[in-house]
């Protein structure tokens, strides 16, 4: 008889030390890159690690959106193309998702919150698009936030029988939620949850996408995500093959004539592979951020868009560039302060900021507030190169 307690382990218990120092470099690394930009700029980037999130996520399941595309879609300008159109539409449900998710009070390992990512997502996309394959390959509507109602295959891994869904997914709560699991735990466990909920499979379709919003959530809830400004899934999506094969190789059951394989119905040395590939996978991802928001290597590359990449400003490049830095060290300046930074007139200083934020380099919340390093599609390959791939960033 299948019983909720088929998903143990629900976390390795056995070589711990090794995933343990993982855990620590994270909590180091992480903290280390939320020092690294002030307010309201860290807001600023936070907002394309967004863009990061939904892109690589969509990415890992097959689906590319330009990300000139998903900056049209969120100021609802759409393309005539119904494919393209489509994936703008994908995206939008996506980021709409990251928002409720961050906005949302209820425990990220709880049946209720899973499900509402799932019904965030679903119940924001038009009919056409929220709709799942059956094994025939055809084509059914699909109820957002519903638990699914038969049974999956994917791949070699059949899902548990529909009926147990619900069990389990209490089950997965009180065993991820524990009081008796550490922070520094909780933060091995984010490769164990992450599958742990993928073989539940709790939806007809998909679970890839839940999963990893769910998984976002919970590196937020344990204060790693750096004030918002890396992506587990663009490291994942970087390695997808890995990622692919090391899911599907923890859904092995125990083996019977293997000492350090655990005690439950799952294998633990398998699940301590995922949740190792996991933990290397955040440490790369934290230390690619940390890079690119260096100090001196972003106003380096600034400098070289402004002089070179941008021409609405070349009559005025040095005086441009000197505001852009001002925004990248203090986060935010007053509009009247413009003249001083750049060594001249309170007018000239007018013109000069006017024509930054003309060509959609620097932002502000009004006319008169302080303004602050904008950060719009056309800019992010010579800001931050390599946070999108350079073939998708070409066709901007």
């Amino acid at each position: 008889m299948i019983t909720r307690t088929v998903i143990e382990p629900v976390m390795p218990t056995q070589r711990l030390k090794p995933l343990e120092d993982l855990a620590y470099v994270v909590i180091e690394a992480s903290a280390r890159l939320s020092a690294k930009l002030r307010e309201p700029l860290r807001a600023e980037v936070a907002g394309i690690t967004r863009w990061m999130h939904c892109y690589y996520s969509n990415l890992i399941e097959g689906q590319q959106t330009r990300v000139r595309d998903i900056e049209s879609a969120l100021k609802r300008d759409f393309a005539a193309e119904p494919e393209k159109r489509d994936l703008q539409k994908l995206a939008l449900a996506h980021l709409d998702t990251q928002r409720w998710a961050a906005a949302c009070s209820d425990s990220p390992y709880s049946g209720e919150f899973i499900r509402g990512l799932h019904r965030s997502f679903y119940a924001a996309l038009p009919p056409q698009m929220a709709m799942a394959t059956t094994s025939s390959g055809a084509k059914e509507p699909l109820v957002a936030g519903e638990l699914r109602d038969r049974e999956v295959e994917v791949g070699a891994h059949v899902g548990p029988p529909p009926e147990l869904v619900p069990d389990l997914l209490g089950h997965f709560r009180t065993r991820y939620e524990s009081t008796e699991v550490s922070r520094l735990h909780g933060i091995v466990a984010i490769g164990a949850s992450h599958h742990r909920l993928a073989w539940i499979h709790p939806f007809r379709d998909g679970n890839g996408r839940v999963v990893r919003l769910f998984s976002e959530a919970v590196i937020r809830r344990l204060g790693i995500d750096s004030g918002g400004l890396w992506s587990l899934s663009r490291g994942l999506a970087l390695q997808r093959r890995e990622y692919y094969d090391r899911l599907a190789n923890a859904d092995q059951v125990r083996s019977s004539t293997s000492a350090d394989d655990g005690r439950g119905h799952l294998s633990e040395r398998a699940l301590w592979d995922f949740c190792h590939f996991t933990l290397t996978v955040m440490i790369d991802q934290i230390a690619f951020m940390d890079r690119m928001l260096d100090a001196d290597g972003l106003e380096r590359r600034i400098d070289r868009h402004v002089h070179v990449v941008e021409p609405a400003v070349a009559a005025e490049a040095d005086r441009v560039f000197l505001l852009l830095r001002e925004a990248l060290v203090r986060g935010q300046f007053p509009r009247g302060e413009a003249g001083r930074i750049v060594g001249a007139s309170e007018r000239t200083g007018r013109l000069v900021l006017a024509l930054a934020v003309d060509a959609g380099l620097l932002i502000s919340d009004t006319p008169k507030s302080p303004v602050r390093l904008a950060l719009p599609a056309k800019v992010l390959d010579s800001y931050f190169p390599q946070l999108f791939p350079p073939a998708q960033m070409d066709r901007l």
